[in-house]
């Protein structure tokens, strides 16, 4: 015997090295999170199921009962080994959702009810503090066993003493973070050490029975056959009624329990630790099985006078046997076992009352005076530590009331049955989607009252009026005995009680959920715990977070995890999601989201969702309804369905409606039946490819690959265009498939069993053989006919893209005779009167203007259908081009009496400069042509990706009818009243159209009669280049040098050389006309006897590009040999291909593009005289 003295110090020793392993777990975490992720130290902390009432209480029952001892540690082996998927399960969810408490799970399950969460809170609370008792009894009987010391007044309370250690325990590792992914980590490494102590005292006390006492296993076993009161313990049938309840009562506490859940899920690190612990949890536990029956056969064989006392054996043997020191030892693994599930249940307890019941009473009035705390975290850390001082002293208050239990297993079964009705609304909610909210509170309700009046009122009830409860019934009703409810006996009190209120619980949870309405939060909530969706995010909550700000989320976050923390958490947040976080813009869903799970963590999903939920109504006063419209929403959307089921269901036809992303959302009886699918196969968000590959195995499709196969029919619903066929099955039965794209995405395939028509088909084949020829025949030359009219359509294209040389040359020549004939009429106006034939001469160049013009412009269209023309893409800054539009279009406006307004632009854009100024051109043109007053307005607006450039106009007016019109070739809008004198060709709108195509540019019009015209192109808007390129040209035709002022070109020199005679007659004429000297030739050998004959280098070379066999480049190269200085060269062309351009460019030529007109040569002329 010891002193109370000595284990009091005893017992405070061991307390201080708890806070000791406590506070190096906290500090070794705080500089390594990985410090403590041990899979070893999970499956430790997993053994705080192993309580007082396994140390001392298993010991005790195998002494009166034998064999009944089993199921307590047989049902958490079946648990850990046999219903594995079902834990990763709850850990998955646990993990996406941020649970904290398995109240807050079981709620978050049922649409995140806070009245479920407050009605699970309660019954832990009330089935849990009775096991807490239990912990309290079995430290103090350990005190009274090894004290000598019965009147001693620290005896008297040593519970109280117990407890409130307990509790400071539990306050200061317990409570230091609220974040319930901020593992407590110095709390379970002191627990895990727990788990170590009482297991190496109970194997210990085990060994020394077995090998001490006994001598050995084979002299313990002879025990058992030679004495009669072993025998009668351990021989006897255990497989009893008793023995199933204990062990379903077993296995649904390892994850009903408070203390288990939060181990279990809520402490656990890394959801692969389960995989070990699986393993390790049962091995623990089937060590403490093996000793139990050797120390309770020792003390019924050493202390029969003590059997009222068996709890105590495995104190009192190792006593009687004067094993001190193992006595000491095995108080202490007591009082680790008690010590240990104390402290975690009255943490875990805290949570729930903290998170589920207090906090949310609070949230609401703060809600309806409209002002919320400042910080939350204080308030939330000071609620948990009041809740857990007084659980204990509630507990340590309600020990006499407990006394009448004889033995500890009693109170703990007590515990098991109460927590036990959490099973069905747990374990409902993972695997059946139509569990409702008022079926888990009804059913929980339900099975708690029944446990309540069957094993809890029993005990609580003075002893006589026990007795007539359980003799008369409640009320004198005999069909209320708690013992016999209903009548039925024969059961011992514990499986009595748990058979009703198990039934009572399922049956209400059943029915209660088969008949309740679902809401769009049940069902989304539904899908992730039955489903677990690898991505929390993708299903949208009731929550519509548009008006409210990033700022208000990380202030309320601020509030309840404390600035640091949720600044952290956000910063994590923007890096995954690569965008930053701009406090005034508005929060998107995913963000609201992933506050609500940060916040749950913390305060649970009930309470995470009243707190936001008050963000939303001081934002939005119409919240309320809103949720109601989409509840009625869902309502509609939900009969619709079914009215869509019901509906396809007696269509004829076989029905398979696939989604966008080509899974099975719909189908019907006949589709199944037509094909002959298995039971099971069609389900709704399969995905068609299985369909198709079991049709593939059955030899449905023909080929060798039948994966190929599938794919193909994949790839055509993929596709998303119509298609029918017919397809002959195995089994003889033709079907016509036909499919069809629904609006939005998916498929809808149609299949008709067409096996009787085809058969009449056949019969008349024969018949129809030469109608199908004559078919055949006529469809043939259509099909000739229409490959005709395409290659002559495409031969027109290519005639005019290649005859555009020819055409022009005739009318270049004749614009070159005019302009020579007009300035010698002019001279001899001076001295006659010529006016009347210059103005005719006016009017017939003006006439060959149009017609070059016209072809010009046909030519365009024709390159921009054939391809011809490639765009040359490039960066550049739109202020030149905008700048230079507005100054030339400014001057044309001005003369008509318009107004041109433009606002400039520094944008930078990507895209072919010089097709872009052309379509602005035309559409600047065109614009000013059909404003007959007022103002046309030429500026640009950004966009999020693109600039879009906009030309305004207080113009006539596009009629609605002729929109779609405006853009075709030679189409022109007649406009009534003669306000506008369009004389365009109704071309420019065509060529428009056509180059924003070919740059992928959006090209808009939107107008109103009467009011003006609005046409937009939209062009990709990129990154400033740290060295930006050169800006775009003001010109539409780059020059080879700077312009320099004007001067003469008198006497210059000039060697021509064309294939066509006209144009050189035409530039001959023209050249003397200015007082040039002019040399001709047509092709390279008449240039190269030119040259020779020549004096000396002529002063410029004037050489046409396409020549009959040779290029004009050949005779530029082949004339600077024929002198030693270089003459400069002008290269002319009909061929508008930028490669030309930019060839005579990189090898110094001057360029001009044909028809030359008499400006543009004397300019170039100039400079080379210059």
């Amino acid at each position: 015997m010891f002193s109370v003295w000595t284990l009091a110090l005893f017992a405070l020793a061991y307390t201080c090295l708890l806070f000791a392993i406590a506070w190096y777990g906290d500090r070794r975490s705080a500089r390594s999170q990985q410090a403590l992720n041990n899979p070893w130290l999970y499956s430790l902390t997993l053994a705080v199921y192993c309580t007082s009432w396994t140390f001392f209480g298993a010991v005790g029952q195998a002494a009166n009962n034998g064999w009944e001892f089993l199921p307590i540690y047989l049902g958490p082996m079946l648990i850990f080994i046999f219903a594995t998927p079902m834990l990763f399960k709850i850990l998955a969810i646990g993990k996406q959702q941020g649970i904290t408490s398995i109240a807050d799970f079981i709620a978050s399950r049922y649409g995140k009810s806070q009245p479920l969460a407050i009605l699970i809170t309660l019954v832990a609370i009330a089935g849990t503090i009775p096991y807490i008792t239990l912990q309290l009894r079995a430290v103090t009987m350990a005190f009274d066993t090894l004290s000598n010391d019965l009147h001693s007044a620290w005896l008297v309370d040593s519970a109280l003493a117990v407890a409130l250690l307990m509790a400071l325990f539990a306050v200061l590792f317990g409570t230091r973070h609220i974040d319930a992914s901020e593992h407590q980590n110095g709390l379970m490494l002191a627990i895990g050490f727990e788990s170590l102590v009482k297991l190496f005292a109970f194997v210990l006390v085990g060994v020394f029975v077995v090998w001490q006492v006994f001598g050995g296993i084979d002299s313990m076993l002879a025990k058992v056959t030679t004495e009669k009161v072993l025998q009668q313990r351990f021989s006897t049938d255990f497989f009893d009624q008793g023995f199933f309840t204990q062990t379903l009562l077993a296995m649904a506490a390892i994850i009903c329990l408070p203390r288990q859940f939060h181990t279990t899920v809520v402490e656990n690190r890394r959801s692969h630790d389960l995989r070990r612990a699986r393993w390790i949890f049962p091995g623990y536990l089937l060590l403490f099985t093996l000793f139990v029956t050797p120390i309770a056969m020792a003390g019924l064989l050493y202390l029969p006078d003590q059997i009222l006392q068996a709890d105590q054996y495995i104190l009192t043997v190792p006593m009687h046997f004067d094993a001190q020191a193992l006595a000491l030892l095995s108080f202490l693994g007591g009082v680790s076992a008690a010590t240990g599930m104390v402290i975690v249940s009255s943490v875990a307890l805290s949570i729930m009352i903290c998170n589920e019941l207090v906090i949310p009473i609070y949230l609401n009035r703060a809600r309806r005076s409209g002002e919320l705390p400042r910080q939350l975290t204080p308030l939330v850390r000071r609620i948990r530590r009041i809740s857990i001082f007084v659980i204990l002293v509630l507990a340590y208050l309600l020990n006499d009331l407990f006394a009448r239990f004889g033995a500890l297993a009693s109170i703990g079964l007590l515990s098991f049955a109460a927590v036990a009705q959490f099973a069905p609304a747990l374990l409902g909610g993972l695997y059946w989607k139509q569990g409702h909210k008022r079926g888990a509170a009804l059913g929980i309700l339900a099975g708690f009252g029944v446990w309540f009046f069957c094993l809890l009122l029993p005990v609580l009830l003075p002893d006589a009026m026990a007795d007539t409860l359980q003799q008369q019934g409640l009320l004198g009703l005999g069909l209320l005995r708690p013992y016999a409810l209903f009548g039925l006996s024969g059961l011992d009190p514990l499986s009595h009680g748990v058979f009703w209120s198990l039934s009572a619980n399922i049956l209400c949870y059943v029915y209660f959920s088969k008949t309740a309405r679902q809401e769009p939060i049940d069902r989304s909530q539904a899908i992730l715990f039955v489903d677990v969706p690898t991505h929390y995010e993708s299903l949208l909550g009731r929550y519509h977070a548009t008006h409210i700000r990033v700022q208000d989320l990380q202030e309320i976050a601020a509030r309840c995890l404390g600035r640091s923390s949720s600044e952290m958490a956000f910063a994590q947040y923007a890096a995954v999601q690569r965008q930053e976080l701009d406090p005034k813009l508005p929060a998107t869903v995913d963000l609201f989201r992933f506050t609500e799970k940060m916040l749950a963590r913390v305060m649970g999903a009930s309470s995470a969702r009243i707190l936001l939920g008050s963000m939303l109504s001081r934002h939005q006063e119409d919240t309320d309804d809103t949720v109601a419209m989409i509840d009625e929403a869902a309502e509609l959307i939900q009969f619709n369905h079914q009215l869509l089921q019901t509906t396809i269901e007696t269509i004829s036809h076989g029905i398979c409606v696939v989604d966008k992303d080509l899974n099975i959302v719909a189908w019907n009886r006949t589709y199944i039946t037509l094909f002959e699918y298995p039971e099971g196969l069609i389900q709704l968000g399969r995905p068609i490819a299985d369909v198709y590959r079991f049709n593939a195995r059955r030899g449905f499709y023909p080929g060798a690959d039948a994966e190929d196969q599938v794919q193909r029919r994949v790839n055509l619903l993929r596709q998303g265009g119509p298609h029918r066929f017919e397809r002959e099955l195995p089994n003889g039965v033709i079907v016509e498939v036909r499919g069809n794209p629904m609006p939005g995405g998916g498929f809808v395939t149609t299949f008709l069993d067409i096996t009787e028509s085809k058969m009449d088909e056949r019969a008349l084949r024969e018949i129809n053989e030469s109608l199908e020829m004559m078919v055949a025949d006529r469809t043939r030359e259509l099909s000739q006919l229409n490959s005709a009219l395409h290659k002559a359509n495409e031969g027109k294209t290519r005639f005019l893209a290649a005859a555009g040389h020819d055409l022009m040359q005739p009318l270049n020549a004749a614009h070159l005779f005019t302009s020579s004939l007009q300035q010698r009429l002019q001279l001899k106006n001076r001295q006659l009167q010529c006016q009347e034939e210059l103005e005719i001469l006016q009017h017939v160049d003006n006439s060959l203007h149009v017609a070059e013009h016209l072809i010009n412009t046909l030519l365009d269209i024709s390159r921009l259908d054939t391809g011809t023309i490639k765009p040359e893409l490039r960066a550049f800054n739109l202020h030149a081009l905008i700048t230079s539009l507005a100054s030339e279009f400014s001057v044309i406006a001005t003369e008509k009496g318009l107004q041109l307004r433009w606002v400039d632009c520094h944008g930078w854009v990507r895209s072919d400069d010089k097709l872009l100024r052309r379509v602005l051109q035309n559409l600047l043109l065109n614009a000013v042509r059909y404003t007959p007053r007022g103002r046309v307005l030429l500026g640009c607006r950004r966009q999020q990706e693109y600039i879009e450039i906009q030309i305004w106009d207080t113009g006539v007016g596009i009629p609605e009818d002729q929109l779609e019109h405006i853009f075709k070739e030679f189409h022109r809008i007649k406009h009534r009243g003669g306000e506008v004198d369009a004389k365009g060709l109704g071309l420019g709108l065509a060529i428009a159209q056509r180059i924003s195509q070919l740059l992928h540019h959006p090209l808009q019009v939107r107008s109103e009669v009467g009011k003006g015209t609005l046409f937009a192109i939209q062009v990709p808007v990129i990154t400033p280049p740290i060295t930006p390129p050169i800006a775009a040209p003001v010109t539409a035709v780059p020059e080879a040098a700077p312009r320099p002022q004007r001067s003469e070109v008198d006497g210059l020199n000039v060697l021509c050389v064309d294939n066509e005679p006209m144009i050189l007659s035409g530039i001959e004429s023209l050249l003397k006309q200015w007082h040039c000297q002019v040399t001709t030739a047509s092709s390279l050998d008449s240039a190269l006897q030119a040259a020779h004959a020549m004096t000396g280098a002529p002063d410029a070379l004037l050489v046409d590009y396409q020549l009959d066999e040779e290029s004009g480049f050949e005779v530029i190269d082949a004339l600077d040999d024929c002198w030693e200085d270089v003459v400069p060269a002008i290269l002319m062309t009909a061929n508008h291909s930028p490669q030309v351009r930019r060839q005579a460019q990189e090898r110094g030529f001057y360029f001009l593009q044909k028809p030359v007109t008499p400006e543009g040569l004397q300019d170039v002329l100039k400079q080379l005289r210059d």
